[in-house]
């Protein structure tokens, strides 16, 4: 960065450590990106400063930040890298070159991996079942080896960088395999065992700072971290896109069903400690789903991709969208929200699966140590109804394929509130989850009409933790009001 953009990034930086709570954001040109804080404060917001994407990535990070990603140069669905039309992507907050391709001949690219120190990439080409690495001053790519890119990492003693190799795929979806093994970076013929206990999904597959522990889907919807050789698994609960801090507080969290939540986990404390955190909060997200979540290589920090719009009630994410970004958002200090949003890509493309790394100098406010967090749960708020209920939204009802690899769904529809019967509730309009999918299988008798009318048995949502790993569609704008359970609903069909 040059002189004046450093005094500008430490500036905000001070300006931001102050009023991170605010909810004013900085930056509002058509080429600039926004900084947003979530939280209120007591004093005066600061004026309003113009930043170029690159500033406005430093300012959030504290350092000097790296960006990479898949851009799908096709119809804009290829969310995972199946298609042939298909490039890696680089930002780097340090230089003046903004979005630019590391990998430009259109393939069958996924899992960009930033190395431990910054200078490389690493992806596979489903093309071929190979990992490539590219480096960030253009030279070109390289072939490693066959596999799936699981994790790269760093031994903190040695400094030896590590490649993480997902081997004997099951044929799965989403794929798992059989067998882990890592390479030294530097000399990828060399390789060790390191598990082969049971199967593991390639995403997300992350690594504790000292390498014992890693967090992962064993296989979907299983989430839970294994311990490192060939230790125990511990299953911490169902979802997808896991993630393991890459520090030594062993955090680890597991994607819910909504696409709109994610399941925090303090893995150190004696005691079932864990909390929800949204994250489709963010500006321009506008409440619809995101996808691809992902720790950074700094534990305060972490990527995720939406919003998606395009696909319609039955699976929005596979609609993805030329209006998905890479989004990267702030914990805070305590884990229990995200404080501070930027959005890092804007374009006209479909961005998905990304990583990204942050240097080690970065300058933000120091972490608590979460083992001192209070053990409350979420609110369960608010509370049971029984209700008399209008079908408010016509909404196609999803077919078992739709939702798949899920094989439960529940679908949340928009309701006027005819009578309330018993409980309280003070909104004209709610929102409730009822059972379509059950097995694989359409329950007889889900669908439900506009303007139908009903008596519900409704619950909170929040208070039914086994709900937590399916999927759920939602197809209204309502995102202000809370969501409820059809607690009847869960009688029809076949059990999951």
């Amino acid at each position: 960065m040059t002189p004046s953009r450093v005094l500008t990034s430490l500036w905000l930086s001070a300006l931001l450590s102050l009023s991170c709570s605010n909810p004013n954001h900085l930056g509002n040109a058509e080429d600039n990106l926004i900084i947003q804080t979530t939280q209120p404060t007591s004093f005066q917001a600061a004026p309003e400063v113009s930043l170029t994407s690159q500033e406005a990535l430093e300012v959030l990070t504290g350092a000097t930040t790296r960006v990479a990603w898949i851009r799908d140069l096709g119809d804009g669905t290829d969310i995972l890298g199946f298609g042939n039309q298909v490039v890696v992507m680089g930002f780097d907050s340090s230089d003046t070159f903004g979005e630019r391709l590391l990998v430009a001949e259109p393939g069958s690219y996924a899992k960009p991996l930033i190395t431990p120190t910054g200078d490389r990439v690493v992806y596979m080409d489903r093309s071929n079942n190979s990992i490539h690495i590219v480096s960030w001053n253009g030279a070109p790519p390289t072939r490693l080896m066959e596999g799936f890119p699981l994790a790269v990492w760093s031994d903190p003693n040695t400094k030896l960088e590590w490649l993480y190799v997902g081997k004997d795929p099951r044929g799965t979806d989403p794929e798992s395999y059989g067998s882990i093994y890592r390479h030294p970076l530097d000399k990828p013929q060399q390789f060790e065992l390191v598990w082969n206990k049971r199967a593991v999904n390639g995403d997300n597959f992350q690594l504790s700072r000292d390498g014992r522990l890693a967090g992962a889907l064993a296989r979907w919807p299983a989430a839970g971290i294994l311990e490192l050789p060939n230790g125990d698994w511990r299953q911490l609960g169902e979802g997808c896109w896991t993630s393991l801090a890459s520090d030594d507080s062993h955090l680890f969290w597991y994607f819910d069903g909504q696409h709109r939540n994610l399941t925090i986990i303090d893995t150190k404390a004696k005691e079932d400690r864990r909390w929800t955190v949204n994250i489709n909060t963010a500006p321009g997200i506008d409440g619809f789903e995101v996808y691809h979540p992902r720790w950074t290589n700094h534990p305060r920090f972490f990527a995720m991709t939406g919003p998606y719009t395009v696909g319609n009630a039955n699976n929005k994410i596979r609609g993805g969208g030329n209006n998905v970004e890479i989004h990267l958002g702030r914990f805070s200090a305590d884990y229990r929200s995200v404080e501070s949003w930027t959005q890092v890509t804007t374009n006209n493309a479909a961005d998905f699966y990304p990583d990204v790394w942050i240097a080690p100098n970065a300058l933000i406010p120091e972490s608590t140590d979460v083992r001192n967090f209070p053990t409350e749960t979420t609110a369960l708020n608010p509370e049971p109804l029984t209700v008399d209920v209008r079908v408010n939204t016509d909404v196609l009802t999803p077919e078992p394929e739709d939702i798949a690899p899920y094989r439960n769904g529940l679908l949340i529809l928009e309701y006027e509130v005819i009578d309330i019967i018993e409980g309280h509730y003070n909104e004209s309009t709610l929102l409730a989850a009822h059972w379509i999918i059950r097995d694989a299988l359409a329950i007889e008798g889900s669908e439900r009409q506009i303007n139908t009318i009903m008596r519900l048995s409704l619950e909170p949502y929040a208070a039914h933790p086994e709900l937590e790993g399916e999927r759920v569609i939602m197809d209204s704008d309502r995102y202000d009001l809370p969501i409820f359970y059809d607690v009847d609903s869960a009688s029809s069909g076949v059990d999951p």
